[in-house]
Protein backbone atom coordinates (compact mmCIF):
# COMPACT_ATOMS: atom_id res chain seq x y z
CA UNK A 1 0.00 0.00 0.00
CA UNK A 2 1.49 3.57 -0.85
CA UNK A 3 1.61 6.45 1.43
CA UNK A 4 -2.08 7.99 1.16
CA UNK A 5 -1.74 11.55 -0.20
CA UNK A 6 -4.52 13.92 -0.83
CA UNK A 7 -4.41 16.50 -3.67
CA UNK A 8 -7.01 19.84 -3.39
CA UNK A 9 -8.93 18.10 -6.46
CA UNK A 10 -9.78 14.87 -4.12
CA UNK A 11 -10.23 17.29 -1.03
CA UNK A 12 -12.52 19.16 -2.90
CA UNK A 13 -14.40 15.52 -4.18
CA UNK A 14 -14.66 14.67 -0.29
CA UNK A 15 -16.43 18.16 0.28
CA UNK A 16 -18.91 17.70 -2.72
CA UNK A 17 -19.45 13.83 -1.42
CA UNK A 18 -19.77 15.01 1.84
CA UNK A 19 -21.92 17.68 1.15
CA UNK A 20 -24.61 15.82 -0.89
CA UNK A 21 -24.48 13.01 1.57
CA UNK A 22 -22.97 9.74 -0.14
CA UNK A 23 -20.80 10.38 3.37
CA UNK A 24 -23.19 10.00 5.64
CA UNK A 25 -22.98 11.19 9.23
CA UNK A 26 -24.42 9.02 12.29
CA UNK A 27 -24.61 11.11 15.40
CA UNK A 28 -25.31 7.74 17.69
CA UNK A 29 -22.46 5.98 19.14
CA UNK A 30 -20.87 2.94 17.05
CA UNK A 31 -20.84 -0.75 18.26
CA UNK A 32 -17.87 -2.17 19.99
CA UNK A 33 -15.31 -4.40 17.40
CA UNK A 34 -15.95 -7.91 18.14
CA UNK A 35 -12.60 -9.41 19.80
CA UNK A 36 -11.29 -12.51 18.40
CA UNK A 37 -12.17 -15.80 19.72
CA UNK A 38 -10.18 -18.73 19.53
CA UNK A 39 -11.86 -21.88 20.18
CA UNK A 40 -11.52 -23.08 23.49
CA UNK A 41 -11.36 -27.08 24.95
CA UNK A 42 -10.50 -28.54 28.31
CA UNK A 43 -8.21 -26.89 30.23
CA UNK A 44 -8.47 -23.89 28.17
CA UNK A 45 -11.90 -23.15 28.43
CA UNK A 46 -11.73 -23.42 32.30
CA UNK A 47 -8.40 -20.92 32.49
CA UNK A 48 -8.04 -18.12 34.45
CA UNK A 49 -8.28 -14.31 32.68
CA UNK A 50 -5.34 -13.11 32.44
CA UNK A 51 -4.86 -9.86 34.48
CA UNK A 52 -3.20 -7.02 32.70
CA UNK A 53 -2.95 -3.10 33.76
CA UNK A 54 -3.66 -0.28 31.60
CA UNK A 55 -2.57 3.20 32.59
CA UNK A 56 -4.12 6.17 31.15
CA UNK A 57 -4.44 9.97 31.82
CA UNK A 58 -7.19 11.97 32.62
CA UNK A 59 -10.97 10.97 31.75
CA UNK A 60 -9.62 8.02 29.66
CA UNK A 61 -10.20 5.71 31.84
CA UNK A 62 -14.06 6.14 31.15
CA UNK A 63 -13.69 5.93 27.41
CA UNK A 64 -11.31 3.00 27.35
CA UNK A 65 -13.46 1.34 29.75
CA UNK A 66 -16.31 0.62 27.74
CA UNK A 67 -13.72 -0.61 24.80
CA UNK A 68 -12.22 -2.97 27.63
CA UNK A 69 -15.70 -3.66 28.48
CA UNK A 70 -16.39 -5.61 25.01
CA UNK A 71 -12.68 -6.72 24.59
CA UNK A 72 -12.73 -8.71 27.78
CA UNK A 73 -16.11 -10.12 26.82
CA UNK A 74 -14.52 -12.76 25.02
CA UNK A 75 -10.25 -12.62 25.41
CA UNK A 76 -10.16 -14.39 28.57
CA UNK A 77 -8.30 -11.29 29.99
CA UNK A 78 -9.47 -8.59 32.54
CA UNK A 79 -8.35 -5.31 32.45
CA UNK A 80 -7.65 -2.96 35.06
CA UNK A 81 -7.12 0.85 34.06
CA UNK A 82 -5.80 3.07 36.28
CA UNK A 83 -5.97 7.08 35.54
CA UNK A 84 -3.60 10.01 36.65
CA UNK A 85 -4.08 13.89 36.24
CA UNK A 86 -2.31 14.81 32.84
CA UNK A 87 -0.14 17.09 34.26
CA UNK A 88 1.79 14.04 37.04
CA UNK A 89 1.46 11.10 34.63
CA UNK A 90 4.20 10.85 33.00
CA UNK A 91 6.32 11.76 35.50
CA UNK A 92 4.55 9.18 37.95
CA UNK A 93 4.22 6.45 35.28
CA UNK A 94 8.34 7.40 34.64
CA UNK A 95 9.26 6.88 38.22
CA UNK A 96 7.21 3.28 38.07
CA UNK A 97 9.48 2.54 34.82
CA UNK A 98 12.65 2.75 36.86
CA UNK A 99 11.13 1.42 40.15
CA UNK A 100 10.06 -1.97 37.90
CA UNK A 101 6.63 -1.51 38.85
CA UNK A 102 5.34 -2.14 35.55
CA UNK A 103 2.06 -1.84 34.22
CA UNK A 104 1.57 -4.22 30.93
CA UNK A 105 0.14 -0.92 28.35
CA UNK A 106 1.55 2.52 29.21
CA UNK A 107 -0.05 5.14 27.29
CA UNK A 108 2.69 7.87 26.46
CA UNK A 109 2.12 11.03 24.25
CA UNK A 110 4.06 12.19 21.58
CA UNK A 111 6.51 14.81 23.58
CA UNK A 112 7.16 12.53 26.26
CA UNK A 113 8.01 9.49 23.93
CA UNK A 114 11.92 9.92 23.87
CA UNK A 115 12.16 10.52 27.63
CA UNK A 116 11.30 6.88 27.76
CA UNK A 117 12.82 5.40 25.03
CA UNK A 118 15.93 6.68 25.79
CA UNK A 119 16.34 5.52 29.11
CA UNK A 120 15.41 1.79 27.30
CA UNK A 121 12.05 1.35 29.14
CA UNK A 122 10.43 0.42 26.01
CA UNK A 123 10.02 -2.97 24.09
CA UNK A 124 10.84 -3.03 20.53
CA UNK A 125 7.64 -4.38 18.83
CA UNK A 126 8.78 -5.03 15.88
CA UNK A 127 7.94 -8.61 16.16
CA UNK A 128 4.49 -8.53 16.94
CA UNK A 129 3.92 -5.77 13.77
CA UNK A 130 5.63 -8.36 11.75
CA UNK A 131 3.29 -11.25 12.80
CA UNK A 132 0.55 -9.15 12.38
CA UNK A 133 -2.76 -10.54 9.95
CA UNK A 134 -3.02 -7.54 7.93
CA UNK A 135 -0.34 -4.80 9.27
CA UNK A 136 3.02 -4.76 7.12
CA UNK A 137 5.70 -3.63 8.73
CA UNK A 138 7.57 -2.59 4.98
CA UNK A 139 4.87 -0.53 4.02
CA UNK A 140 4.44 3.36 5.36
CA UNK A 141 2.49 3.17 8.57
CA UNK A 142 2.07 -0.83 8.12
CA UNK A 143 -0.48 -0.24 5.86
CA UNK A 144 -2.88 0.96 8.67
CA UNK A 145 -2.00 3.77 10.43
CA UNK A 146 -1.07 7.41 8.90
CA UNK A 147 2.86 7.14 8.68
CA UNK A 148 3.78 10.76 10.28
CA UNK A 149 2.65 9.50 13.65
CA UNK A 150 3.88 6.41 12.86
CA UNK A 151 7.51 7.17 12.17
CA UNK A 152 7.37 9.56 15.41
CA UNK A 153 7.22 6.66 17.50
CA UNK A 154 10.01 4.58 15.93
CA UNK A 155 13.99 4.44 17.10
CA UNK A 156 16.14 3.95 14.85
CA UNK A 157 13.51 2.33 12.57
CA UNK A 158 12.32 0.30 14.81
CA UNK A 159 8.65 0.89 16.19
CA UNK A 160 8.70 1.01 20.36
CA UNK A 161 4.91 2.12 20.41
CA UNK A 162 1.46 2.20 18.16
CA UNK A 163 -0.11 4.86 17.54
CA UNK A 164 -3.28 6.24 19.17
CA UNK A 165 -4.52 9.71 17.77
CA UNK A 166 -3.74 12.39 15.45
CA UNK A 167 -4.57 15.79 16.36
CA UNK A 168 -3.76 18.18 13.15
CA UNK A 169 -4.42 21.84 13.69
CA UNK A 170 -6.59 24.43 11.31
CA UNK A 171 -8.59 27.13 11.48
CA UNK A 172 -11.83 27.15 12.53
CA UNK A 173 -14.15 29.97 11.53
CA UNK A 174 -18.28 31.07 12.95
CA UNK A 175 -20.10 30.79 9.44
CA UNK A 176 -23.01 32.84 10.88
CA UNK A 177 -20.60 35.96 11.14
CA UNK A 178 -19.93 35.49 7.84
CA UNK A 179 -22.60 35.25 6.46
CA UNK A 180 -24.04 38.06 8.33
CA UNK A 181 -21.21 40.50 7.35
CA UNK A 182 -20.92 39.27 3.85
CA UNK A 183 -17.62 38.24 3.48
CA UNK A 184 -16.23 35.50 1.50
CA UNK A 185 -15.77 32.26 3.62
CA UNK A 186 -12.41 31.15 4.86
CA UNK A 187 -13.73 27.77 2.78
CA UNK A 188 -14.48 29.40 -0.47
CA UNK A 189 -10.98 30.98 -0.15
CA UNK A 190 -9.37 27.40 0.07
CA UNK A 191 -11.43 26.21 -2.80
CA UNK A 192 -10.38 28.96 -4.73
CA UNK A 193 -6.66 28.38 -3.74
CA UNK A 194 -6.56 32.58 -2.42
CA UNK A 195 -6.13 30.77 1.23
CA UNK A 196 -3.13 32.74 1.99
CA UNK A 197 -1.25 34.52 4.57
CA UNK A 198 -2.27 37.74 2.91
CA UNK A 199 -5.88 36.52 2.70
CA UNK A 200 -6.01 35.22 6.41
CA UNK A 201 -5.12 38.68 7.49
CA UNK A 202 -7.36 40.67 5.00
CA UNK A 203 -10.01 38.46 6.11
CA UNK A 204 -9.91 38.69 10.27
CA UNK A 205 -9.57 42.39 9.25
CA UNK A 206 -12.89 42.59 7.28
CA UNK A 207 -14.84 40.72 10.14
CA UNK A 208 -13.49 42.85 12.85
CA UNK A 209 -16.27 44.98 14.61
CA UNK A 210 -17.28 47.09 17.71
CA UNK A 211 -15.57 48.67 21.05
CA UNK A 212 -14.96 47.50 24.71
CA UNK A 213 -17.07 44.12 25.71
CA UNK A 214 -19.11 44.22 22.22
CA UNK A 215 -15.86 44.32 20.27
CA UNK A 216 -15.81 41.29 17.84
CA UNK A 217 -12.05 40.00 17.04
CA UNK A 218 -10.40 39.19 14.02
CA UNK A 219 -8.48 36.26 14.99
CA UNK A 220 -6.25 35.21 18.10
CA UNK A 221 -5.47 31.36 19.45
CA UNK A 222 -3.94 32.62 23.02
CA UNK A 223 -0.42 32.31 24.20
CA UNK A 224 2.27 31.87 21.45
CA UNK A 225 3.49 28.19 22.36
CA UNK A 226 5.90 26.44 20.22
CA UNK A 227 3.26 23.47 19.13
CA UNK A 228 0.70 27.28 17.94
CA UNK A 229 4.01 28.55 15.67
CA UNK A 230 6.17 26.15 14.05
CA UNK A 231 2.92 25.66 11.41
CA UNK A 232 3.83 29.14 10.49
CA UNK A 233 7.69 28.28 9.67
CA UNK A 234 6.81 25.18 8.00
CA UNK A 235 4.04 27.03 5.84
CA UNK A 236 7.02 29.15 5.15
CA UNK A 237 9.26 27.12 4.13
CA UNK A 238 11.88 27.06 7.30
CA UNK A 239 11.91 24.78 9.79
CA UNK A 240 13.14 24.45 14.15
CA UNK A 241 16.05 21.70 13.21
CA UNK A 242 17.70 19.79 10.44
CA UNK A 243 16.65 16.42 10.25
CA UNK A 244 19.07 14.53 11.86
CA UNK A 245 18.88 17.25 14.99
CA UNK A 246 22.33 18.39 14.55
CA UNK A 247 21.65 22.32 13.65
CA UNK A 248 19.14 24.88 14.79
CA UNK A 249 17.82 26.34 11.97
CA UNK A 250 15.05 28.72 13.67
CA UNK A 251 17.81 31.54 12.72
CA UNK A 252 17.40 31.44 9.29
CA UNK A 253 15.66 33.58 7.08
CA UNK A 254 12.06 32.15 6.57
CA UNK A 255 11.82 30.96 10.31
CA UNK A 256 12.67 34.45 11.68
CA UNK A 257 9.84 35.67 8.87
CA UNK A 258 7.29 33.46 10.09
CA UNK A 259 7.92 34.20 13.75
CA UNK A 260 7.42 37.90 13.62
CA UNK A 261 4.55 37.47 10.95
CA UNK A 262 2.99 35.50 14.17
CA UNK A 263 3.39 37.98 16.23
CA UNK A 264 2.48 40.78 14.17
CA UNK A 265 -0.94 39.31 13.72
CA UNK A 266 -1.01 40.74 17.79
CA UNK A 267 1.33 43.15 18.00
CA UNK A 268 0.75 45.41 14.66
CA UNK A 269 -2.47 44.07 12.96
CA UNK A 270 -4.03 43.43 16.54
CA UNK A 271 -6.32 40.97 15.38
CA UNK A 272 -6.78 39.72 18.93
CA UNK A 273 -6.37 40.63 22.22
CA UNK A 274 -2.62 41.56 22.70
CA UNK A 275 -1.36 40.06 26.16
CA UNK A 276 -0.55 36.63 24.81
CA UNK A 277 0.93 35.35 28.13
CA UNK A 278 -2.31 35.80 29.51
CA UNK A 279 -5.47 33.16 29.87
CA UNK A 280 -7.73 35.85 28.88
CA UNK A 281 -6.40 36.19 25.05
CA UNK A 282 -7.57 32.63 25.03
CA UNK A 283 -9.57 31.69 21.43
CA UNK A 284 -12.36 29.22 22.92
CA UNK A 285 -14.52 31.58 25.05
CA UNK A 286 -14.37 34.28 22.76
CA UNK A 287 -15.37 32.43 19.69
CA UNK A 288 -18.17 30.09 21.80
CA UNK A 289 -19.16 34.01 22.96
CA UNK A 290 -19.60 35.01 19.44
CA UNK A 291 -17.18 37.46 19.75
CA UNK A 292 -14.05 35.99 17.51
CA UNK A 293 -14.29 35.24 13.72
CA UNK A 294 -11.63 33.12 13.73
CA UNK A 295 -9.20 30.57 15.96
CA UNK A 296 -6.89 28.02 15.35
CA UNK A 297 -8.79 24.46 16.36
CA UNK A 298 -7.85 20.80 16.03
CA UNK A 299 -9.65 17.56 16.09
CA UNK A 300 -10.23 18.07 19.91
CA UNK A 301 -12.02 21.15 19.73
CA UNK A 302 -15.09 19.48 18.38
CA UNK A 303 -15.26 18.38 21.56
CA UNK A 304 -14.97 21.27 23.57
CA UNK A 305 -17.52 22.80 21.41
CA UNK A 306 -20.36 20.11 22.08
CA UNK A 307 -23.61 21.89 23.43
CA UNK A 308 -22.63 25.37 21.53
CA UNK A 309 -24.73 27.45 19.51
CA UNK A 310 -22.06 28.34 17.14
CA UNK A 311 -22.61 27.56 13.81
CA UNK A 312 -18.66 26.60 12.70
CA UNK A 313 -16.63 25.39 10.24
CA UNK A 314 -12.78 24.28 9.97
CA UNK A 315 -10.29 24.47 6.81
CA UNK A 316 -6.97 24.15 6.91
CA UNK A 317 -4.58 26.81 7.93
CA UNK A 318 -3.39 29.28 5.62
CA UNK A 319 -0.04 28.83 3.06
CA UNK A 320 2.57 31.04 2.49
CA UNK A 321 5.02 28.68 0.18
CA UNK A 322 3.29 26.03 1.31
CA UNK A 323 0.35 24.29 3.51
CA UNK A 324 1.67 22.92 6.33
CA UNK A 325 0.33 22.06 9.64
CA UNK A 326 1.11 20.72 13.29
CA UNK A 327 0.18 17.22 14.23
CA UNK A 328 -0.17 15.91 18.14
CA UNK A 329 -0.32 12.63 19.21
CA UNK A 330 -0.47 9.58 22.10
CA UNK A 331 0.65 6.12 21.68
CA UNK A 332 0.11 2.53 23.34
CA UNK A 333 3.81 1.05 25.02
CA UNK A 334 4.79 -2.20 26.66
CA UNK A 335 7.09 -1.63 29.28
CA UNK A 336 10.25 -3.94 29.26
CA UNK A 337 9.36 -6.34 31.92
CA UNK A 338 6.35 -5.69 31.28
CA UNK A 339 4.07 -8.93 33.43
CA UNK A 340 1.98 -10.37 30.43
CA UNK A 341 3.55 -8.55 27.12
CA UNK A 342 1.72 -11.06 25.06
CA UNK A 343 -1.35 -10.22 26.57
CA UNK A 344 -0.73 -6.54 26.12
CA UNK A 345 -0.18 -6.77 22.66
CA UNK A 346 -3.33 -8.36 22.56
CA UNK A 347 -5.31 -5.58 23.58
CA UNK A 348 -3.06 -3.54 22.14
CA UNK A 349 -3.83 -4.75 18.70
CA UNK A 350 -7.64 -4.82 19.25
CA UNK A 351 -7.82 -1.04 20.79
CA UNK A 352 -5.90 0.17 17.08
CA UNK A 353 -7.68 -2.03 14.71
CA UNK A 354 -10.05 -0.55 12.38
CA UNK A 355 -13.41 -1.57 14.50
CA UNK A 356 -11.75 -0.11 17.59
CA UNK A 357 -10.50 3.03 16.22
CA UNK A 358 -14.01 3.79 15.11
CA UNK A 359 -15.46 3.14 18.48
CA UNK A 360 -13.23 5.43 20.04
CA UNK A 361 -14.02 8.16 17.96
CA UNK A 362 -17.69 7.82 18.52
CA UNK A 363 -16.90 7.84 22.23
CA UNK A 364 -14.24 10.37 23.11
CA UNK A 365 -11.07 9.91 20.74
CA UNK A 366 -10.49 13.57 18.99
CA UNK A 367 -8.63 12.07 16.00
CA UNK A 368 -7.50 8.69 15.26
CA UNK A 369 -3.88 7.51 13.88
CA UNK A 370 -6.07 4.52 11.86
CA UNK A 371 -6.05 6.44 8.32
CA UNK A 372 -9.60 4.13 7.37
CA UNK A 373 -11.38 5.42 10.63
CA UNK A 374 -10.75 9.08 9.85
CA UNK A 375 -12.29 8.46 6.58
CA UNK A 376 -15.26 6.81 7.70
CA UNK A 377 -18.32 8.02 8.82
CA UNK A 378 -17.32 8.47 12.62
CA UNK A 379 -15.27 10.98 11.80
CA UNK A 380 -16.72 12.22 8.91
CA UNK A 381 -19.81 14.64 10.52
CA UNK A 382 -20.84 17.79 11.45
CA UNK A 383 -20.38 19.88 13.22
CA UNK A 384 -18.19 21.42 12.44
CA UNK A 385 -18.40 22.12 8.27
CA UNK A 386 -16.21 20.53 6.08
CA UNK A 387 -14.90 17.99 8.88
CA UNK A 388 -12.99 16.60 5.60
CA UNK A 389 -10.41 19.62 5.86
CA UNK A 390 -8.98 17.26 8.56
CA UNK A 391 -8.34 14.77 6.16
CA UNK A 392 -6.59 17.23 3.62
CA UNK A 393 -4.18 18.61 6.69
CA UNK A 394 -3.31 15.16 7.42
CA UNK A 395 -1.21 15.10 3.75
CA UNK A 396 0.23 18.26 5.09
CA UNK A 397 1.39 17.42 8.84
CA UNK A 398 4.65 17.48 10.70
CA UNK A 399 5.15 16.18 14.35
CA UNK A 400 6.18 19.17 16.96
CA UNK A 401 10.26 18.79 16.53
CA UNK A 402 11.90 17.43 19.59
CA UNK A 403 14.98 16.75 20.95
CA UNK A 404 16.95 14.29 24.13
CA UNK A 405 17.05 17.41 26.59
CA UNK A 406 13.67 19.02 25.29
CA UNK A 407 12.43 20.33 28.14
CA UNK A 408 15.09 22.75 28.18
CA UNK A 409 14.78 23.79 24.70
CA UNK A 410 11.33 24.35 25.42
CA UNK A 411 12.19 26.36 28.38
CA UNK A 412 14.59 28.64 26.14
CA UNK A 413 11.84 29.09 23.79
CA UNK A 414 9.09 29.53 25.89
CA UNK A 415 10.98 32.65 27.00
CA UNK A 416 12.11 34.10 23.66
CA UNK A 417 8.67 34.23 22.76
CA UNK A 418 7.42 35.85 25.75
CA UNK A 419 9.59 38.58 25.26
CA UNK A 420 8.78 39.26 21.48
CA UNK A 421 5.84 39.24 23.04
CA UNK A 422 6.28 42.16 25.12
CA UNK A 423 8.02 44.00 22.49
CA UNK A 424 11.54 43.58 24.35
CA UNK A 425 13.01 41.28 21.21
CA UNK A 426 12.30 40.99 17.50
CA UNK A 427 11.55 37.55 16.07
CA UNK A 428 15.48 38.28 14.81
CA UNK A 429 16.82 38.78 17.79
CA UNK A 430 15.07 36.28 19.48
CA UNK A 431 16.15 33.25 17.04
CA UNK A 432 19.69 34.23 17.60
CA UNK A 433 19.72 33.44 21.24
CA UNK A 434 17.42 30.14 20.74
CA UNK A 435 20.30 28.92 18.35
CA UNK A 436 22.96 29.72 20.83
CA UNK A 437 21.44 27.92 23.89
CA UNK A 438 20.36 25.17 22.11
CA UNK A 439 23.17 23.77 19.83
CA UNK A 440 24.93 22.78 23.01
CA UNK A 441 21.80 20.59 24.21
CA UNK A 442 21.86 18.86 21.06
CA UNK A 443 25.27 17.53 21.52
CA UNK A 444 24.01 15.98 24.80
Amino acid sequence: MQSHKMSRRRFLQNSALLASGTLLAACAGVAAPAASEPAASGDDAMAEPTEIEFTVWGSWDATYGLLMDEYTKTSNTTVTIISAPFGQYHDRLLTRFASGDLPDVGMIVDFDFARFQNRGFLTDLTHYVEAHPTWDINEPGYGHFYDVITDFFKSEGKPYAIPAEVNPMGIGYNIDMFEEFGVTTPYEHFQNDTWTWDTFVETAKEMMRGEGDEKIWGWTNGPVRIWNIVNRIWQNGGNIFNEDKTEVLVDQEAAVEAIQWKFDLYLVHELGPANLRSADAGAGGLFDQGRLALRDVGTWTRKGMEGSDINWGVVPQPKSVQYATWTGGFSYTIPVGAPNPDAAWDMIQYTASLEGAKFLLRNGHAGSSVKAAMESDSFLFEPPAHPESFLFMMDTVHPQPFIRRNQEFLEIWDREMDLIAIGEKSAEEAAIQIKTETEPLLEA
